[in-house]
């Protein structure tokens, strides 16, 4: 009890205890025996109900005491976790002078990418896959010794040179380096040898993105594959597509080679490429083939040299380039933090520097004596002109930067950041436009009645009309509707993040497994067939496996259109997928499908150092191919995004009769 608390006590209970325990006279004996007078009755009634009131008023503190012993424990277990938490980050501090910085070594190591390099030297260009200054992350190299660019060529090596091979993805592995790639697109030839040694996602040429490109545009259109010479690329094209995990006999691919550009012979004779010759003869070259060829809508430049001037045809053309960098980028991509959503400081951040790299570095002496090319110190690029570069920036007005086309669903819900209906998902602009009685259940079963079809095209229509550069939906069943979006439009669709499985398994072996997790694996089960097969991937390969997250504590607030709380939902999250591949140990990647699963990606990039693909990095893929590069090539001809998202409610961009007509507003 409070003290300073007095009870009023009745005189009974203030008796000397000897004569409460006094045996009763024999009068008293009497009385009890007879019921007592009516006086003996009042008192008894009356000391009874002072009793009660002294029971009450006793339970009363009591039970004060013990809300207030409860309100005690709560602070006290609130002040032990400050307590614990206040530990974790001195732990993570190192002291300096009278500030403190956080340690990056508690964190997790920043992504690297691998290079396997041939036994060729030469002065790489930035933009260069053999250029550290191409990346905006840590790169590695390692020369695999006897591997010539004319062994390449040919598609074959001995078993040194294979040994030689292995021991390069090995030691790139035990660098650290989360994903592998080669500095030859004729490398294609060892990806299926590559990925049988890695155990992280290996892709030996640009050309592994073009299934995911290929599925993003109508049948009837082409795509403009750039070589540095067509003549020894065409006798290995079958080689080098089955690899990449496509059709090679469809006529979509159309290959074209650089080396009649002035300049350009540099890259035969492995001579400093003139960037600022090449540049323009290779923009004059493409923009005659476009005229050839209207049909093309997107070119693939498959030479690691050529990423310098993808800048300048993205300017020139308008339309998406992709290169071994933009391949690069989307593996690495899925190892790294997403510092928009998700959790945070969990990455340790890229310091900017990149490694002193060396022809011959990272080799043994007994290695370095098997090169056929021998060490000759730093190659160095000879200073160049700019003057043709600055002449095609002038005559060229800046560019819109890319934004994004959201088809949205008919159905309203408060979406977190992650989520692809939220702008804060994006470090670029997003523009959103709902198509009015296209539900939930209607994506769900894959059928359009007619009037929603007119409005599906005309949403389609109406962002490219705003200028978008690639298009997407907020719901992967819109997967079903992929054929008749791309029909409709000129620029990239994609309406599911599953379009991304064939670019990742082609990165693994064909025994390894990747994990699809869905909102619920019951309701996409029906149209896996129709999905699957629209993302251009084989609907059987049980490599993917499919899980659903409806039993997750928390997770069932997206089945009821309710806000998400992201950290409540998190470790049920991560649980469940420790107790897939507990069960799956041979899984390498993970595929979210769900547009409202990205906010857990960093959560499970972190816990089981996999690359985890979703609706974001699949939509960053598709705007890298519009986006300036600022590391390299033609710059400053782009207007910067100005890190403001415009403000969306659902129904805007549409009709005041076309908002009344639509579900959520009748609801």
């Amino acid at each position: 009890m409070r003290t300073g608390t007095a009870l009023s006590m009745p005189n009974t209970l203030t008796a000397p205890m000897g004569s409460m325990m006094m045996a009763p006279s024999a009068s008293n004996q009497m009385l009890v025996r007879s019921g007592g007078d009516q006086n003996g009755q009042s008192t008894g009634a009356q000391e009874h109900q002072e009793l009660l009131m002294v029971h009450k008023e006793l339970l009363s503190h009591v039970s004060e005491q013990s809300k207030r012993h409860n309100e005690l424990l709560v602070a006290h277990t609130a002040l032990m976790k400050a307590h614990t938490d206040v530990l974790k980050v001195v732990a993570n501090m190192s002291v300096a002078g009278q500030g403190g910085k956080l340690n990056n070594k508690a964190k997790k190591k920043h992504p690297c990418l691998g290079v396997v390099r041939l036994d060729y030297n030469y002065p790489p260009a930035a933009g260069d896959t053999d250029s550290p200054a191409s990346f905006g992350y840590d790169v590695t190299y390692r020369v695999c010794p006897g591997l010539t660019f004319e062994i390449a060529q040919a598609g074959h090596f001995q078993e040194k040179v294979e040994r030689n091979f292995a021991e390069a993805i090995k030691y790139l592995e035990n660098r650290g380096c989360v994903a592998i790639t080669g500095d030859c697109g004729f490398m294609m030839a060892f990806q299926v040898l590559a990925r049988k040694i890695a155990t992280k996602p290996v892709f030996m040429s640009s050309m592994v993105q073009c299934p995911l490109i290929a599925c993003a545009y109508d049948a009837n259109d082409q795509i403009l594959v750039l070589t540095a010479n067509e003549k020894t690329l065409k006798p290995q094209k079958d080689v080098l597509l089955n690899s990449c995990g496509f059709d090679v006999n469809e006529d979509r691919f159309i290959i074209k080679g650089c080396q009649d550009i002035p300049g350009f012979d540099a890259v035969a004779r492995g001579e400093a490429v003139p960037l600022d010759v090449v540049q323009p003869g290779i923009v004059k070259m493409t923009l005659e083939i476009l005229k050839q060829r209207p049909k093309i809508n997107a070119i693939l430049l498959e030479c690691t040299e050529l990423p310098p001037y993808a800048d300048a045809l993205r300017a020139a053309t308008g339309l998406s380039v992709w290169d071994c960098i933009t391949a690069a980028d989307f593996y690495i991509n899925a190892h790294k933090d997403n510092p928009r959503f998700g959790i945070d400081d969990w990455q340790a951040e890229w310091d900017g520097e990149q490694e002193e790299y060396e022809f011959g570095k990272n080799l043994i002496a007994k290695d370095q004596e098997q090169l056929v090319h021998k060490p000759a110190g730093k190659a160095k690029a000879k200073a160049k002109s700019k003057a043709h570069a600055v002449k095609l920036k002038k005559t060229l007005a800046k560019k819109q930067a890319p934004t994004l086309g959201v088809v949205r669903l008919d159905y309203s819900y408060p979406p977190a950041a992650g989520d692809i209906d939220s702008p804060a998902s994006y470090d670029y602009d997003v523009l959103f436009r709902m198509v009015p009685g296209l539900t939930f259940e209607m994506a769900q079963s894959g059928r359009m009645t007619e009037p929603v079809r007119k409005e599906f095209c005309a949403t389609i229509k109406w962002l490219e009309s705003r200028g978008v550069c690639g298009i997407t939906g907020d719901c992967g069943f819109m997967m079903a509707f992929q054929p008749l979006a791309r029909d409709v439009a000129t620029v990239p669709v994609f309406m599911s993040s599953m379009v991304q499985c064939p670019m990742i398994s082609v990165a693994f072996d064909k025994y390894d497994k990747i994990i699809i997790l869905t909102a619920n694996s019951k309701t996409l089960a029906p149209q896996k067939e129709i999905l699957l097969s629209q993302c251009g991937f084989d609907v059987d390969d049980d490599r993917f496996v499919i899980y659903g997250c409806q039993d997750i504590p928390g997770f069932d607030a997206v089945a009821r259109g309710a806000k998400v709380d992201v950290e409540y939902v998190t470790p049920g999250m991560v649980k469940m997928v420790k107790g897939i591949l507990d069960n799956e140990p041979t899984v390498r990647a993970i595929c979210l499908e769900c547009t409202e699963l990205p906010p857990y990606s960093d959560a499970l990039r972190k816990e089981f150092g996999l690359p985890v693909f979703d609706s974001i990095t699949c939509a960053d893929f598709f705007i890298s191919a519009m986006k300036d590069n600022p590391r390299f090539g033609l710059n400053e001809w782009q207007l910067p995004w100005d890190g403001a998202q415009e403000e969306y409610k659902l129904g805007d961009n549409i009709s005041a009769d076309l908002r009344a007509k639509s579900t959520f507003a009748k609801q």
